[in-house]
């Protein structure tokens, strides 16, 4: 079961990361009502910014599902979610830059910044619950979630 159980969280990872990837602002172009509905859930900056950190948050506490027992440290485990958030990110903004023809510019550094925070809070929100319920149980602390 534990096997199956690593397959499924690999699978939900790669998943996930290929729903960040896929350019679906540019899919606008080809359907009117897609361009309407697309605009009216990101119609503000907030809103925009809101989805990054949800989608950076959810890859940092993935990959810390992947990861988390053969990382033995807290430490470890940020270091280790953030570089795989950070990865993710620059393929994003390269691949937006590239169908959308776009100069790098303060935007796509903007954009990495918070998708950096997203995946921080998320790996902290893993970490946090890690931590809860290894204290929570009767049996000695998980060493792999200590600092």
């Amino acid at each position: 079961m534990n096997r199956q159980w690593k397959l499924l969280r690999a699978v939900l990872v790669l998943a996930w990361i290929v729903g960040i990837l896929v350019p679906l602002y540019s899919f606008r172009r080809f359907s009117t009502s897609y361009q309407v509905a697309f605009d009216w859930v990101f119609h503000t900056h907030a809103s925009h910014v809101l989805m990054h950190t949800f989608l950076y948050g959810v890859l940092g506490c993935l990959l810390c599902s992947l990861a988390a027992r053969p990382i033995r440290s807290a430490g470890r485990l940020l270091v280790f979610a953030l570089a795989g958030v950070a990865i993710v990110a620059v393929l994003q903004e390269a691949l937006q830059m590239i169908c959308e023809h776009v100069v790098f510019g303060g935007d796509e550094v903007f954009d990495f910044f918070v998708d950096l925070n997203g995946g921080f809070l998320g790996t902290l929100f893993f970490i946090r619950i890690a931590r809860h319920e290894t204290n929570s149980t009767s049996e000695p602390a998980n060493p792999a979630y200590r600092r």
